[in-house]
């Protein structure tokens, strides 16, 4: 086999401008040159930190697609089969490597991803502060690793023993096939039977017939591998929370915008674009009391009533022909257009009647009282003061509340229809044979011996709608492998993503994980989280090839145990309904932090309750009533409970908060009362 080009960009202000050494590049290419038989630098380059200077050398070095007209994102002109770049990858604002070279992604290769930054935890916790990334661009892979030159070597240590096949699998356009059936350089073990042959490889699996079938294992247990065969330690690694988090953020994509007509618009949906004032409001000079129109210079005094001006109808005999003249006064109402002539208004209660006629139903004369102040302009709204045409009056990124506000102003600015990103459909499912359905015509009076009554599917429900989402309520699933796939794949096909509760951890009829991996196709991002409660939680994507172009669609499989599924809901997927409805547009320049805030807002409060024992293994997120104290204004947080066993949804009620506790230590094994705490809040606080 040819040695395969690769292309090594650093990224880095102070060496593109020599005012730094970039030792990380020529480490990158020694590691490589060290397997030369394999790979051969095509491609040295240093660049700024500049987002589009990265992207259009990145599309320059990979090489295009061939023999199809799918060119990806933007086309490729390079030669190049492997791109990596070094830098840019942390978490201040100028580190843009990610976000510049995500968008030409055809598509994400997150495991490969995982794998740097699990294996790299090994080494160091400070690996989870490097936003690594992987994907394929025309026919090249192309990593992001951090700008060190000990991370950027550790990151693709991490991976260099399948990079080869990685790199021949994406540039495979006509199908890997060949890749597995070839004797040379096989890249994963190919096994063999009496019978028939079966190939055991990362990115396909053996069907009956011994073909291959572009579906992956995994690392879940075989459904057809007995009960006695399954593992009995848990073969996904633990990854951190932030780890999880950014797992789910990057491969979530905001939905496709859509232009809607005011009554289509609901609260929890951001507006997509700027929103211009397509009229002056008001449109002419407006009364802002009951009164009188005057001139301004007759003062206080006796006037005649010349006619009325009410809202919607301007008074008819007065008129740029016929303007009002002094010693005349016009009755108007609040809101009604101002006569012609006049440049003031009285209120009703500065004046009196004089004469009337002998009906009452008109005025004739009316005294405006003595020491009234009248001044021109008074009471007057002028043209375009609320709204001038031609000014924003609501910037994309507004996000549309229930107070009423945004609505009114879009129904005052004169447009017909709105650019706004949609809010999601997802669907909810509870599993276990024994978990009896509340929420049906008919609800359990006795339960039986070894049953529960589902509270997590209500709960998760309740919690999407109020982000706004549309839900499809799909009931409780048997704990059948068939039953699941048939249900979930449904789902799929008209939700963007699905929520199920329990068979996530190590039980004999825990089948979530295999059905995602064995029957959906689906890749399991993370399938547990250094966290507590919650630490079987699921994160996956599945293709939807039905689609054109393909879509990704997505599953939370959160833990059984009801304050596990809730709190994984408002650490995880809170954050990634946030991110579908377009809710970072609120940002002008999103830093990983102003990112954290807006997708799940967090503040610092003073711990107010007994000392409690930090655990010493996971960090744990513990159910909280957030309220302000008045008499030293700040932010207080206690327990909701003491009784927090993640089974316990009495542990949830009134939670406004999860309070985030770090790990516990032999220097610091409690928390204690007054300590500041990180609030994450998943509720309006009380005030």
């Amino acid at each position: 086999m040819e040695p395969l080009p690769v292309g090594i960009l650093t990224v880095s202000d102070k060496c593109s401008k020599g005012l730094a050494t970039d030792t990380s590049g020529p480490a990158l290419e020694k590691l490589l040159l060290s397997h030369s038989r394999t790979w051969t630098i095509a491609e040295r380059q240093i660049v700024s930190d500049n987002a589009q200077e990265i992207a259009s050398t990145v599309r320059s070095w990979c090489a295009p697609l061939e023999d199809t007209d799918d060119t990806g994102p933007l086309p490729t002109t390079g030669h190049c089969r492997l791109v990596i770049i070094t830098g840019g990858t942390g978490m201040s604002p100028s580190d843009v490597t990610v976000e510049a070279i995500e968008p030409l992604f055809t598509k994400k290769l997150g495991a490969l991803a995982m794998a740097m930054v699990i294996g790299s935890l090994g080494i160091t916790p400070f690996a989870a502060l490097s936003q690594v990334a992987a994907g394929i661009v025309g026919r090249a892979v192309v990593l992001a690793v951090p700008g060190s030159k000990k991370g950027s070597v550790e990151n693709v240590q991490q991976i260099l023993s399948v990079l080869p096949h990685a790199v021949e699998t994406a540039g495979a356009i006509h199908g890997t096939r060949h890749l597995h059936e070839s004797s040379d350089d096989k890249p994963v073990a190919e096994q063999s039977s009496a019978t028939k042959p079966r190939i055991v490889c990362g990115c396909a699996r053996a069907d009956e017939d011994g073909s291959v079938e572009p579906q992956s294992q995994g690392l879940s247990n075989e459904l057809s591998g007995g009960m006695a065969n399954r593992a009995r330690k848990s073969p996904y690694p633990m990854i951190p929370v932030s780890a999880a988090l950014d797992q789910v953020l990057s491969s979530i994509r905001e939905l496709p915008v859509q232009e809607l007509v005011l009554n289509q618009i609901r609260p929890g949906q951001v507006l997509a674009q700027d929103v211009v004032a397509q009229e002056n409001v008001p449109a002419y000079p407006a009364s802002i009391m009951d009164g009188y129109a005057m001139i301004a210079s007759d003062g206080p005094g006796e006037f005649t009533v010349r006619s009325a001006s009410t809202a919607g109808a301007a008074a008819q005999t007065v008129n740029e022909q016929n303007p009002l003249q002094p010693g005349q006064i016009v009755r108007v109402a609040t809101g009604a257009p101002m006569p012609s002539g006049a440049d003031a208004v009285v209120m009703i209660e500065d004046t009196e009647l004089i004469e009337s006629t002998e009906q009452g139903d008109e005025e004739l004369q009316v005294k405006i009282l003595d020491n009234t102040p009248i001044v021109s302009g008074q009471f007057i709204r002028p043209v375009g003061h609320d709204l001038t045409a031609g000014t924003v009056v609501l910037h994309a990124g507004t996000v549309i509340t229930a107070v009423g506000g945004e609505v009114g102003t879009l129904a005052v600015s004169g447009n017909k229809s709105f650019l706004v990103h949609p809010l999601p459909t997802i669907a909810v499912m509870s599993t276990g044979d024994e978990v009896v359905d509340v929420l049906g015509t008919e609800v359990c009076d006795n339960l039986q011996y070894g049953s529960i009554r589902d509270c997590n599917r209500p709960a998760l429900l309740v919690a999407l709608k109020a982000l706004g989402c549309t839900t499809v309520d799909l009931g409780v699933i048997r704990d059948d492998p068939d039953a699941l796939t048939q249900t979930i794949r449904k789902a799929l096909d008209t939700c963007q993503g699905v929520i199920t509760t329990g068979g996530v951890s190590m039980g004999e009829r825990d089948w979530l994980k295999p059905v995602v991996e064995q029957q959906l196709g689906g890749q399991i991002h993370f399938g547990r989280v250094a966290m507590k409660p919650s630490k079987p939680t699921t994160f996956a994507t599945i293709p939807n090839i039905s689609k054109s172009p393909p879509l990704e669609k997505f599953i939370f499989a959160l833990p059984g145990n009801p304050v596990s599924a809730l709190v994984a809901f408002h650490m995880f997927v809170a954050p990634a309904i946030r991110k579908l409805a377009g809710h970072l547009l609120r940002l002008d320049s999103p830093g990983p932090e102003q990112i954290l805030q807006t997708l799940r807002p967090s503040i610092q409060a003073v711990f107010e309750g007994a000392d409690y024992a930090l655990d010493r293994v996971r960090p744990e997120y513990v159910r909280g009533s957030l309220v302000w104290d008045h008499q030293r204004n700040r932010w207080k947080v206690r327990f909701t409970d003491q009784k927090q066993q993640s089974s316990r949804m009495a542990s949830m009620r009134c939670a406004n908060a999860l309070i985030s506790l770090p790990l516990g230590s032999e220097s610091k094994p409690v928390i204690t009362r007054g300590e500041s705490v990180t609030v994450i809040v998943i509720a309006a606080p009380d005030l």
